[in-house]
């Protein structure tokens, strides 16, 4: 048998969302290696501004692929059909810090299903799925940048955080429960013993369709996120204690015609490798008879104990709020979009979990959440196959921080920098310009220009004497930063 699935071929459907794309990019013309800017190169990836990438885990400049083993039968049992996908991920290393060339494989969201045809109905049907590996995919909210409850909600990096889900689902109508697992370090409160231990999560959630042009979701979950470990008394009641996370997010969407699709993440979804699911072509260009508007909108409410950072003996509960405000105005095939984005700093940073871990934010220090607006516009000529393109936006960073000691600027939660010493942070801008012509079904080329300012950019400068040293602006180079990407994509 064993050698019988060694001969077997494989097919080359069987790779599935792949992308493949050479890229002379550079984040910063006018900078040079001192800022962390190499010039212009194939190998460094990542060029784009803030607003970019919003609904999904990667740049458009990534080349991956995704093995996607799939097979679906019908059940034994009248109306029962079952569905198992084998799905890794491969990446390989455009990076110069690995000498040696290789490629990243790893699970991302294997599963098994097994459903019910309610009635015999292929529309009403209830399912159970398991997520074999990685339940990263199932998680909670709708925006993916503004999604939690995946495998980072955990303290600690798990190996793995399978999970199931159980739902039901009638037409655009749907409701269902989960929960998934992941296993840990733990200390033992009592003997003050390294251990492993299995923390759990809990998620539920509903939405429906009304007459096709409403939309309404929510869900809500819990979760084990850690211990409370920076507690050197092992007698405080507090030492080893669990971090507990609970959450509630809610959307609500509505458009004006079916034309204008829900923005919905890929990130979020099965994959399923059959001829009704995999697409003949990835360019495509949406074209609205007449207009069409789709405004959609999403709030998280997320809480969880921490120790209170003022007085350590005691703990607190931090709350953390995220939302945004989508729109997309389609007329032809002209295409204008507005974003709104709000994340308090404690949302930015509920993973971490806390300012340092396990620690709530300071009552003394000044905070600012992260807000930001975006507006972008494109436009698709058919004869040509071009496409120009134009986004702008505006940041109110997350920072922290007071007059005294200086503020940070938090990106996000592994990524905090000091702003210069003596300057309040302040807003930041970017836009990108770019060009796209569409040279088959599946490929595509690109140009982009880039331009940030980011006054909040500093540069240490070490006291003479053997002090403390200072942050002071860095060069104007560094702040105000032009980038490019010429990209030749293919995505099949």
């Amino acid at each position: 048998m064993l050698v019988a699935l060694l001969l077997t071929p494989a097919f080359a459907g069987d790779f599935m969302d792949v992308w493949v794309t050479s890229a002379l990019q550079d984040d910063n013309l006018r900078a040079g290696p001192e800022a962390k800017s190499p010039k212009a190169n194939f190998v460094t990836r990542g060029t784009s501004t803030f607003f970019e990438n919003y609904e999904t885990r990667f740049t458009d400049d990534v080349s991956q692929s995704f093995l996607v083993l799939y097979r679906r039968d019908d059940g034994f049992a009248k109306n029962v059909f079952t569905e198992a996908a084998m799905v890794l991920r491969f990446a390989p290393y455009v990076d110069p810090n690995d000498s040696n060339p290789g490629v990243k494989i790893r699970d991302d969201g294997s599963y098994v299903r097994v459903g019910y045809k309610i009635g015999g109905d292929d529309d009403h049907l209830l399912s159970f799925t398991g997520y074999a590996v990685d339940a990263n995919r199932f998680r909670l909210g709708y925006s993916y940048d503004l999604t939690w409850g995946g495998r980072d909600i955990f303290a600690f990096d798990p190996s793995v955080a399978p999970g199931v889900r159980l739902q039901w689902q009638k037409g655009p109508s749907y409701a269902f429960a989960g929960a998934k697992t992941a296993v840990g370090d733990y200390t033992d409160p009592v003997t003050s013993l390294p251990l492993e231990q299995a923390y759990w999560g809990g998620l539920i959630g509903a939405g429906t369709v009304i007459a096709k042009h409403l939309r309404i979701e929510g869900g809500a979950g819990s979760f084990q996120q850690g211990q409370l470990v920076n507690i050197k008394d092992v007698t405080s009641p507090l030492y080893a204690a669990p971090i507990n996370a609970i959450g509630a997010s809610g959307q609500i969407g509505f458009r004006t015609s079916e034309e204008m699709d829900w923005v919905t993440s890929n990130e979020l979804k099965l994959y399923r490798n059959a001829p009704e699911f995999v697409k003949d072509s990835y360019i495509s260009h949406r074209q609205t008879d007449g207009v069409g508007l789709l405004v959609q909108a999403e709030g998280n409410y997320l809480a969880h104990n921490l120790l209170d950072f003022d007085n350590p003996g005691d703990s607190v509960v931090e709350t953390a709020f995220a939302g945004d405000v989508q729109a997309v105005l389609g007329f032809g095939t002209t295409e204008i979009g507005a974003d709104f984005v709000y994340k308090d700093l404690t949302y930015v940073l509920f993973n971490v979990p806390g300012l340092t871990s396990g620690y709530s934010l300071p009552g003394s220090y000044d905070v600012t959440p992260q807000v930001y607006g975006r507006l972008r516009a494109s436009h698709f000529f058919a004869k040509p196959r071009l496409t120009p393109q134009l986004g702008i936006g505006l940041m109110q960073p997350a920072t922290y921080g007071d007059a005294e000691n200086g503020y940070f600027v938090v990106r996000d939660e592994t990524d905090r920098s000091h702003v210069p010493s003596g300057q309040a942070p302040s807003a930041l801008l970017s836009g990108v310009a770019g060009l796209q012509w569409d040279i088959s079904k599946s490929m595509v080329a690109v140009g982009e220009v880039l331009y940030t300012v980011d006054n909040n950019v500093s540069d240490f400068v070490g006291a003479e004497d053997g002090g403390a040293g200072t942050y002071v602006p860095a060069p104007d180079t560094w702040r105000n930063q032009i980038g490019i990407n010429l990209m030749v994509r293919a995505r099949f």
